[in-house]
């Protein structure tokens, strides 16, 4: 008798998220360390920068949870990290630049990555919208 076993894929973050970003980040102090004279807060910096980006990655792949509701979160705080990063590298702001350049991230955030307030359909079930004149 053969017995057939049927999996269904593991859509669900584990624990690799964290380990990525541990091991990235640990890089980056071994390179700050032995080959680059960084001080502490530029590392410090690019590490926030780095997390950042691995915080957008762990949003968009579990956006299903929350209807992606974290997502814009995430792009806007790796946009503040990148833009901190940039100004530890020599890009030169000023306060009202910064602030435009954070206000079209947002802009653009609410523009293309829609939350709705009504929550997704299950799968398989269908709805007929409801039309009704003005």
């Amino acid at each position: 008798m053969t017995t057939h076993h049927t999996t269904t894929p593991n859509n669900e973050l584990t624990g690799e998220p964290a380990l990525l970003l541990g091991f990235v980040s640990s890089a980056v102090q071994v390179v700050a360390a032995f080959f680059l004279p960084w001080p502490d807060e530029t590392v410090a910096i690019i590490n926030a920068a780095i997390a950042a980006g691995f915080g957008v990655w762990v949003a968009v792949s579990t956006r299903a949870i929350d209807n992606g509701g974290s997502i814009k979160g995430a792009i806007l705080g790796a946009a503040q990290a990148l833009i901190n990063l940039a100004m530890v590298f020599g890009w030169h702001l000023t306060d009202k630049q910064t602030s435009a350049l954070i206000l079209l991230v947002t802009m653009g955030c609410a523009l293309f990555i829609r939350q709705t307030s009504k929550p997704k359909p299950e799968p398989g079930v269908h709805r007929t919208p409801t039309v009704t004149s003005l």
